[in-house]
């Protein structure tokens, strides 16, 4: 019986991580700026591949798509039929950024309909705290992107930390309390996603 538990388990398990990488879809999020810039964000996700679509009220309906490509070392920025290389070099930090002596504190975890494990993180360092809710559902670790996404405070923070998942939401302020930026989960949709996004 015991056996049988057991492998049981052992299957479940492996069916579960198996589909945490295996996620296919659109996750749409909203994000606000310390200038109080507002853009509308679309993740395109296929196991291990990601882009992501980039669209404000003031750009007047343009959308940019952003493919990190690791291959190239590069982020392909996408904007309608021009295509730009940009090399990671090129992608710099927020002024003052830095992750030395940050201090990382686990602040509990949850699910919702969408995602089974949503862990919630504290990120400290001399200049900010992020506090970034992640999934561990879906396959993607940023600390392999970290020099794709150097120029967001968050994304930044949470690749830095090593620390596996995608980030739902996450709020960043300043030492006094301002916020510099906060990005907000607000759909998730499984579907199929065309190769076609991600070059």
């Amino acid at each position: 019986m015991n056996k049988i538990t057991l492998l049981l388990i052992l299957f479940f398990t492996s069916i579960h991580l198996l589909s945490a990488q295996n996620f296919e879809g659109v996750i749409e999020m909203h994000q606000v700026t310390t200038n109080g810039l507002e853009y509308d964000l679309k993740w395109y996700i296929k196991g291990d591949k990601i882009a992501y679509e980039l669209s404000s009220a003031s750009s007047r309906g343009v959308q940019m798509r952003f493919v990190p490509l690791k291959s190239s070392n590069s982020m392909l920025m996408i904007s309608g039929n021009t295509k730009t290389e940009i090399p990671s070099e090129k992608i710099t930090t927020p002024v003052g950024f830095s992750m030395e002596d940050a201090k990382l504190e686990e602040k509990g975890s949850s699910s919702n309909s969408d995602f089974k494990r949503i862990q919630e993180w504290q990120i400290t360092t001399a200049e900010m705290t992020a506090r970034v809710e992640v999934t561990t559902d879906i396959g993607v670790n940023f600390a392999e992107y970290k020099q794709f996404f150097k120029s967001d405070y968050g994304l930044c923070a949470l690749a830095e930390s090593g620390k596996a998942g995608f980030p739902l939401n996450i709020t960043i302020q300043d030492k006094q309390g301002n916020v510099l930026a906060k990005t907000t989960l607000k759909k998730v949709t499984r579907m199929p996603i065309a190769d076609s996004y991600f070059k």
